[in-house]
């Protein structure tokens, strides 16, 4: 089943259209164990509490970054790819947007699979739109719930 849910009081994640999304799907262990992440965010509360959570999901390779010049280093840098960015909507420097356009810009290799994922405190239709015009799979509304976070890295 493809869902695109739009936010609203219940819900803290937009999911892209097409993108297939089963009621009841969970993030299993040793899958997420295997996958690679990377959190781009200004705010280290952000960063490290998304990290905790990805730790309490059973993910291993976690990498950090504060800005989006930094990440896009780190992405440009990782031989295989990450499966997993969450990167920030509103930083400073760069943000979550122009973050996402680099990476096409840049050309950097193996990012074609990477699940992008916008977080951001605004979370409106216009910015929802915006990100998944350039390539953001989900939007999460900061703070996200576990919950949101499994569905989004399933």
């Amino acid at each position: 089943m493809n869902t695109a849910s739009q936010p609203d009081n219940q819900n803290d994640i937009a999911i892209a259209e097409g993108l297939p999304l089963c009621k009841g799907d969970s993030a299993d262990k040793k899958h997420i164990a295997k996958k690679r992440f990377l959190i781009v965010d200004d705010s280290n509360e952000v960063r490290f509490s998304l990290r905790r959570m990805l730790r309490a999901a059973g993910a291993k390779h976690i990498d950090l970054a504060d800005t989006g010049e930094a990440a896009l280093d780190m992405m440009a840098q990782m031989d295989d790819g990450y499966d997993v960015v969450f990167l920030d909507y509103m930083m400073p420097g760069m943000s979550g947007i122009e973050m996402l356009n680099e990476i096409k810009r840049r050309g950097i290799k193996n990012t074609e699979t990477t699940r992008k994922i916008m977080l951001t405190g605004f979370y409106d239709a216009k910015m929802i739109e915006e990100a998944k015009s350039v390539g953001a799979a989900l939007v999460l509304r900061k703070p996200c719930s576990l919950v949101s976070l499994n569905i989004a890295i399933s």
